[in-house]
């Protein structure tokens, strides 16, 4: 199985949050191949340094999320790139759905890692916390799937 998380459901392996145990079982997991997108970084920097400084986590726990992160990142995530066809089927995905900017980026990675894969890879599950995500993946024929409501 290939997974492309979106920065609410990657965030789940480093915070506890609802779907936090459904993400962790995943990584531990042998053969699962995990993808990122290229603004996942950013996001997922942004997320743990807004639970620092609303005061949720202590400044070394913070310390070594964003180590912990750094180093799967380089060992255990690949990296979808920002290309201009990837910003064109954004765009034409916030057309079709009630998107947000980043959003729409992510799914339209999941298109382009989709269509990337030979035929006989394994099949690709996206993963968001965002209901109206999940929803609009799903309309697009594209397997996906909300960790808060996993089992």
């Amino acid at each position: 199985m290939i997974y492309l998380l979106d920065t609410s459901a990657l965030v789940k392996r480093y915070l506890n949050e609802a779907g936090s145990a459904y993400i962790r079982r995943l990584f531990q997991t042998p053969g699962i191949i995990f993808y990122q997108t290229f603004f996942t970084p950013l996001e997922l920097t942004s997320a743990l340094y807004r639970r620092y400084r609303d005061g949720k986590i202590p400044t070394e726990e913070l310390s070594f999320l964003l180590k912990s992160y750094a180093i799967h990142s380089h060992e255990e995530y690949l990296l979808i790139p920002h290309s201009d066809s990837l910003i064109d089927t954004a765009a034409t995905l916030i057309a079709r759905h009630p998107l947000r900017a980043l959003d729409a980026v992510q799914l339209a990675s999941a298109f382009q890692l989709r269509d990337s894969l030979p035929p006989d890879a394994p099949s690709l599950n996206f993963l968001s916390a965002d209901g109206r995500l999940v929803a609009a993946a799903r309309q697009e024929h594209l397997q996906a799937e909300n960790p808060e409501k996993a089992s």
